[in-house]
């Protein structure tokens, strides 16, 4: 029952992609690509859900945002703004669930996968599996690209399990607009 309420949560989550002309459109637990930080919360309350952990190349800064709403469909959520923004307009969303077993979790991302297949035009799709960039995780990876190559912009659907302890599986769900998404690729790492 639980698994089935899970994957009805998540099919609804998606509702908001039906009508959805580009990628700002789309919504993660009431918050948008190009929504402000400081329509939720004062600049010091913002300061204080900064990660810890960010990117080796800081030019955009990763927040915690579950910390400022109560969530009612992922265990985190996180955003991401550029460095020194003093709007912190948001530029990509990430929400996650957590799993007792991947097999679980590939389950939800296959379900997942088939709504987003249904509400959402994309130009192309690719299925990967792959090692972290730290080393620390396999990913499952599904990335569907919403314009055409040489384009990155996509909405991303994880399952990524933890090689440290091999019991941390989460599903993440990813609004990577163009520009951030050729951050991740080509200079988050840097």
């Amino acid at each position: 029952m639980k698994r089935f309420l899970l994957i009805l949560i998540l099919t609804f989550s998606f509702q908001s992609l039906t009508n959805a002309d580009d990628i700002s459109d789309f919504e993660i637990e009431g918050i948008s690509i190009g929504d402000s930080l400081l329509d939720f919360a004062s600049e010091e309350k913002i300061k204080s859900i900064k990660a810890r952990d960010q990117y080796p190349n800081d030019k955009f800064i990763i927040y915690f945002f579950d910390k400022l709403i109560k969530t009612t469909r992922y265990s985190q959520l996180s955003v991401t703004t550029k460095k020194n923004d003093k709007k912190y307009i948001v530029s990509s969303l990430s929400g996650s669930i957590y799993f007792e077993n991947l097999n679980e979790c590939l389950k939800n991302k296959k379900q997942i996968r088939n709504d987003v297949e249904k509400l959402i035009d994309y130009d192309d799709f690719e299925k990967t599996k792959y090692k972290s960039q730290d080393g620390k995780s396999t990913i499952h990876g599904l990335q569907f690209y919403l314009k055409p190559y040489p384009s990155v912009e996509a909405i991303v659907l994880n399952c990524e399990q933890y090689l440290k302890s091999g019991k941390d599986i989460r599903l993440s769900i990813a609004v990577n607009p163009e520009k951030y998404a050729y951050f991740l690729i080509n200079e988050a790492y840097k």
